[in-house]
This record gives structure tokens, sequence and C-alpha cells, in this order.
């Protein structure tokens, strides 16, 4: 028995070894990016390699041949609904997205998801699912890690941005909220609506400058005048009655809002009302 458990110790002690691994950074680590637009939800997993003292596009990224705009695996991107991407369609789902720098500008492939890992040698063009082109930027500063990135984020759409090391390549998404929302609304209104519906459909309208007598009209309907009313209700009738020219309610509404505000010493609250207070009171 004693023969037996120093047997079994001794193995352990030998086996031990082969399963240990030696943690170290990654080269180039993986990000992911979540991100909301209007109606759509946008995912994209990238690996990040940085620059290190090396020449990137021409040497490192060689030009006019395939790159998977990153390391390792190629980039992935996911929409959750259609969109547009320079004007181009791409319908829902998961892609990858390959890219092909020249000297002046960075075409981005928008290509079924395969199995390959890396670049390719070529394209199968019954794969592609977009082509997009943008022209470089050439930016005043390096940037020392690949990046990708999400911005000027509205209601309808956003920029993708590409960046490394002195260059931007930038590509407009559409993700098509407008027609969408208008179709949801109409529905929405003709149907029994809730006052949260009836909020949601003014604000929209205020937001995208449509028929601001309607957002008027749907926002007292949500938002029917009372003392019950909070400071922030207070303060999206004040918007929304100031941008359909009727000054004096706004002021009203923001001078109440701002009141409440102080009352329930709401920072955000009082700095906004404070603010279009001021705004509509010297105009």
């Amino acid at each position: 028995m004693k023969k037996n458990i120093i047997l079994l110790l001794l193995a352990t002690f030998v086996i031990f070894p082969a399963y240990s691994q030696l943690k170290s950074p990654a080269a180039s680590p993986k990000s992911k990016i979540y991100q909301e637009v209007g109606l759509v939800e946008i995912r994209i997993d990238y690996s990040r390699p940085s620059k290190k003292g090396r020449e990137i596009f021409g040497d490192l990224v060689p030009l006019n041949k395939i790159w998977r705009t990153g390391a390792n695996s190629p980039t992935t991107i996911f929409f959750s609904e259609d969109v547009k991407i320079n004007n181009k369609l791409v319908k829902a789902g998961e892609y990858h997205i390959y890219s092909v720098p020249s000297e002046s500008k960075l075409d981005l492939v928008v290509y079924e998801k395969t199995d390959a890992w890396g670049s390719l040698p070529s394209f199968d063009e019954s794969l592609i699912k977009a082509r997009l082109k943008s022209d470089f930027i050439k930016l005043n500063n390096n940037v020392e890690t690949f990046t990708i990135s999400i911005s000027n984020i509205s209601n309808n759409g956003a920029s993708l941005n590409i960046m490394w090391d002195n260059k931007l390549a930038v590509y407009y998404i559409d993700v098509m909220t407008r027609k969408k929302m208008l179709d949801t609304i109409t529905e929405t209104i003709s149907n029994n609506p809730s006052l949260s519906d009836y909020r949601k459909a003014a604000i929209y309208y205020f937001e995208e400058n449509i028929d601001i007598n309607k957002a008027v009209k749907w926002i007292d309907i949500a938002f029917k005048d009372s003392d019950d009313l909070k400071y922030w209700q207070l303060r999206y009738k004040a918007l929304i009655y100031e941008k359909a020219g009727r000054l004096d309610k706004a002021i009203n509404y923001a001078k109440t809002g701002y009141e409440k505000a102080k009352l329930n010493n709401a920072v955000d609250g009082i700095n906004s009302l404070e603010n279009i207070y001021n705004r509509l009171k010297n105009n």
C-alpha cells in the first residue's frame, strides 16, 4: 500500500511539468468592440499589433496585397440588421473584413466568413459581399497600436475608422434608421399607443427635425401639464416647445424644471435646465 502511494506521488511530479506553461503577453492582443448605432448592434473582433519602430504600409503590411486588417485570425464584423456602408448594402450577419492597402487608399472587403486563418492569397469573388474604398487621411501623429473604432454616432449611422502609423481610413455606416422609425411610429401611434410610445415618438421627431408640431402634440399627451411633472419631463417639453417657436411656454417649462431639479438636488438636471432657461431668457 505504501509502495503504491509513493509511486502515485512520483507519477504526479513527473507528469505535472508537462502541463505547466509559461504565460506571456500576446504580441497582438485581442480586442472586442460592441456598439449600438440607431437600432443596430455592431460587434467587431480583432487583434491589435503595434508598430514597434517598424515601417507599416509598404513593408510589414505589403501594398496591393490582401491584408487580414489586423493580426492573427481575420477581423470579424457583425451587424444585427441590414446596413449600408459607403452606400453599399450589407445584409445582417457576421463577416470577415479584409483590406488591400495602396499608397493613397485602403480598399476594405466585406467577405463571407470562412475557416481561413491569416491573410488570403486571393479572393473568391463569390464570397465578396461589398468592396469599400477610402482615401487615406494623413495624421499629424503616429498611432502606435493598430486601431479600429466607431465614432460620430447618430440615430442614423456612424463612422468606421481604421488607423495605424500615420494613416486613417474612414467608412460611413448607414443603419437606415429613419425609414424604420417612421414606419414603426406611424403604426404604433395608430394602434392604441401608450404614454411611453407618445414620448418616444415626440423625442425622435424632435431630434430628427420631423414635423415639430406633431412632436408638441405627442409630448403634451405623454406629459400632461400638472404640478406632478418631473424636472426631466419639463426639460423635454422646454426643448420641444423651443424648437416649435413657442418661447413663452418653453421658458416657463425650463424655469419650473430648473426649480424642481434644485429641490431634488439633481446636479445634471440643474446644469442642463439652467443652461436652457438662460438661453431662452436671453433670446
